[in-house]
């Protein structure tokens, strides 16, 4: 429940320390409360009358026109920003005005910019660093500009409902002037081509990946940098066109523009897309639909599909490993937990009041034990006899990947993900990964000959037998829906009107020409389909 301020905050309210200039803005929370807030003036007298009848909890300072707030949103944040700054000093950039919300790791410092860079700086910018902070959500280093605005000191925070601090009050250590390497940042940053709220991620269906392997990167690109989000506030509706440009795919990718060109010929030949021009720089692609890629690769299913950040591109052969670990883990827990339930129905119980014998990543994180779980080590979690386990084993995942296992355990494996490679420095954004296997403690079988345990598979520890099971990996992908895709994908391949043998090529193409120009296919589409809704952005439309 969102804080009020009493009486005796609003008398200790100091407006003193806010430049008279500044313009202000009421807030609830962190959250601006008056309609069109963002041209409306309040004067320092109407401020302390809302705060008094309780309407709002703080003030907040309107961002833009020469001012610029750093958010630095953890400890991963300021690693991150520390990482980002390259050969530069950061002792003239703390040295400005700054406060906290007196979480840890937690604070913002204000920066003046020039009015002629003032073109330079994209509304909003958030770099996420991949993290979860102590509220479960991720952290990250935001940039706030025009249209935006950050809550002041003595103003209550939400989450600790205590007042926010200055660690540098503005009249004395007035913003400092930002640096260039922070304009450069602000400015070349790839998100300057999104939407003020809309998040840098583009979904990628894992099992495409290994048909088309690199070929994926600048097809997800062109998805991404869809030509819809600039006519339409950066909301992808999917048009079938993409455009970049080859410096920001370098970027993005760490691959120099000779690779991103190749990958687009190699694209364009195996019909992920219809063709693609290239002016100067800027490359427009034409891409093909997720209906005509699962053609030409064949496959029966679409299989799990997950929200990614465009970051993940230069390392999308270890996040479709994660993907398809997550959604192996996610099927096997819900088979798990519908057997658990039947079984405590048939005993008469109710399954909402009884304790889940079923361990789940998250749990790995917490002080408290599920029940029947013995103990927890850096590389076991040791269960008693009895209980239900899921997870997902590397067989299994190399499977589905096809791979082999011993390549799925490097994928998953820290000592591989936490070392970057010596040439671009691939893999050195991967997050750690939390694994651990569960074995069950099988107390009957201290009697038995101990070759004839081994030989089953069993390892012997404290005097007890165990029987290893399956790992369970701790993977936060938002792994999205796509039921309406699922379901017009296998409409069509019952039909057999999505699915034609080449026997040429050897492969499944779609029925349509793959060279067949955009205007000519628009021609052919049904008039009440929307081409927007061909490109796997359907689920936004429900």
């Amino acid at each position: 429940m969102t804080s009020v301020l009493d009486l005796s905050q609003v008398s200790s309210f100091d407006l003193s320390k806010i430049p008279d200039l500044w313009p202000l803005v009421l807030v609830v929370g962190k959250q601006p409360y008056q309609k069109n807030w963002v041209k409306k003036q309040c004067s320092r007298s109407e401020i302390l009358t809302q705060l008094e009848s309780g309407k709002a909890t703080g003030v907040g300072l309107k961002l833009g026109n020469g001012l610029l707030a750093v958010d630095i949103d953890g400890e991963s944040a300021a690693k991150l920003l520390l990482k980002l700054s390259g050969q530069n000093t950061l002792t003239d950039f703390f040295a400005t005005t700054a406060w906290t919300s007196g979480r840890p790791g937690r604070r913002q410092y204000l920066l003046s910019v020039e009015e002629k860079d003032w073109c330079r700086l994209p509304k909003y910018l958030r770099i996420g660093t991949g993290t979860l902070g102590d509220d479960g959500k991720e952290e990250g280093l935001e940039f706030r500009w025009l249209g935006t605005q950050s809550v002041l000191p003595p103003s209550i925070h939400p989450l600790t409902n205590k007042p926010y601090i200055w660690i540098n009050n503005p009249l004395e250590t007035p913003p400092a002037l930002a640096p260039e390497w922070l304009i450069e940042l602000c400015e070349n940053w790839h998100s300057e081509y999104a939407g003020i709220n809309e998040i840098d991620l583009v979904r990628f269906p894992s099992r495409l990946f290994p048909y088309f392997r690199r070929q994926m990167s600048v097809w997800l690109l062109a998805r991404r940098f869809d030509i819809a989000r600039w006519n339409d506030a950066g909301k992808s509706k999917g048009v079938g066109i993409g455009k970049f440009t080859l410096t920001a795919a370098s970027v993005i990718l760490r691959r120099t523009p000779g690779h991103i060109r190749r990958w687009l010929r190699a694209a364009k030949k195996s019909g992920l897309i219809r063709t693609y021009k290239q002016k100067g720089d800027w490359v427009t692609v034409y891409y093909s639909s997720l209906e005509r890629a699962i053609a030409i690769a064949g496959l029966d299913q679409l299989g799990p599909v997950a929200a990614i950040n465009i970051d993940d591109l230069r390392n999308l052969h270890i996040i479709a490993t994660e993907v398809e670990a997550q959604n192996l883990q996610r099927q096997s827990l819900y088979r798990q937990r519908l057997e658990e339930v039947e079984q405590i129905k048939s005993r008469g119980d109710d399954p909402g009041k009884t304790l889940t014998q079923i361990v789940r990543p998250i749990d790995l994180h917490t002080s408290g034990q599920p029940a029947r779980v013995l103990a927890k080590g850096d590389r076991f979690i040791y269960c008693e006899s009895g209980f239900r386990f899921y997870g997902g084993s590397q067989v299994s995942i190399a499977q589905l990947r096809g791979l082999s296992p011993t390549t799925v355990s490097r994928h998953l494996s820290n000592s591989y993900r936490l070392v970057p490679t010596p040439v671009r420095g691939f893999r050195d954004d991967l997050p750690p990964v939390i694994k651990k296997q569960l074995v069950e403690k099988l107390p009957q079988l201290k009697q038995m000959p101990p070759k004839l345990c081994m030989e089953e598979g069993l390892f012997s520890m404290h005097g007890d037998w165990w029987k290893p099971h399956c790992n369970v990996y701790l993977l936060d992908h938002r792994l999205v829906s796509a039921k309406r895709r699922r379901a017009r994908i296998q409409s069509q391949i019952d039909k057999g009107d999505l699915l034609v043998e080449n026997s040429e090529r050897g492969v499944l193409e779609d029925k349509f020409k793959l060279s067949m120009p955009l205007e000519a296919e628009q021609k052919q589409r049904p008039t009440n389909q929307k081409i927007g809704l061909s490109n796997g952005e359907r689920e936004n439309q429900k």
